[in-house]
Parts: C-alpha cells; sequence; structure tokens
C-alpha cells in the first residue's frame, strides 16, 4: 500500500514538472501534454494493478495470518506433540527444539512408520474436505483432492462477489 503511495506521488510530481515545462516552453507543451494524457496515467494504472496483485499474493502466502504470534507458536508446539505422541517421544520437560531434532531423528530412523504418517494424515485431511464440500452443496464423487480444492475456491470468490 505504500508503495503505491509512494508511486502516486512521484507520478504527480513528474507531471507538474511536466506541466511547468509547458510554461516555459511553447514548443514542448503539446508534447508533454501528450506524455501527461498517456503515458503516465496508464503508468500509473499500471502500478496500481499490481499492487493489488501483489497484496492478493501476500495474503495466500501467509494463511496463518489470522493468528497471534503467541498462538501460532501454541499451534506448532500441538502439531510436534502429536508428531512426538506418534514416534512415541516423551515431550516431558523438553523445548520445541528439542522435540524437532527428536522428530527428525525418529523420521530418518523409521522412514516407513514417517511415510504411514503422511499417508494417515492426508486421508484425515482429504475427509475434512470432502465433508465440508458436501456441506456447501458440491459433489464430491469420483473428484481428487486437487479438484476439490479448486472448487471450494471457486465457490469462495463467487461469494464474495
Amino acid at each position: 500500500m505504500k508503495r503505491a503511495w509512494n508511486m502516486k506521488f512521484s507520478m504527480l510530481i513528474i507531471a507538474l514538472s511536466l506541466l511547468s515545462l509547458c510554461w516555459l516552453a511553447p514548443s514542448i507543451g503539446a508534447a508533454a501534454n501528450d506524455i501527461i494524457s498517456n503515458g503516465a496515467t496508464t503508468q500509473l494504472e499500471g502500478r496500481q494493478s499490481n499492487s493489488s496483485e501483489d497484496q492478493q499474493q501476500s495474503s495466500h502466502q501467509h494463511q496463518q495470518k489470522h493468528m497471534s504470534k503467541e498462538q501460532l507458536q501454541a499451534h506448532k508446539l500441538d502439531k510436534l506433540k502429536r508428531l512426538a505422541n506418534y514416534f512415541e517421544i516423551d515431550i516431558e520437560g523438553k523445548s520445541a527444539k528439542e522435540l524437532r531434532v527428536e522428530i527428525e531423528k525418529a523420521k530418518n530412523e523409521q522412514p516407513e512408520k514417517w511415510e504411514m504418517f503422511k499417508q494417515k494424515f492426508r486421508a484425515k485431511k482429504l475427509e475434512e474436505i470432502r465433508e465440508f464440500a458436501k456441506s456447501q452443496g458440491i459433489s464430491i464423487e469420483g473428484k481428487t483432492e486437487q479438484q476439490l480444492r479448486e472448487e471450494l475456491h471457486k465457490l469462495k470468490h463467487n461469494m464474495k462477489e
């Protein structure tokens, strides 16, 4: 947002400078007016649309933005505890960093158990997505997780309009 305002301000300064040149040199006036009416406005519009696209992209990059820092840390710690329990790692008195190290070690020592965990997690997520899609009136028969996600995404954007 700040970048967009800086760009608007810069374009305004340029436009005013060109207008002041028009007063000083009448022969340059037509060219300056043409630049102001065509070039500056299209550049400004292009910059504004780019900044709105940047904002949309940044909202997709940080999906946990609605959480405070403390909530996010608690959420990550909860995930670590679930993984530690799955790998039968004692969690008493251990920091998040220590848990991370032990979980990585367990993942490397027991790759088949790690793969099983990922499959169970994906299956659970797919079932949650299927239930939600069904509650939204989307047909779920024979659709992949990606197809369901895309349909839910379209539905979300259609509701905004």
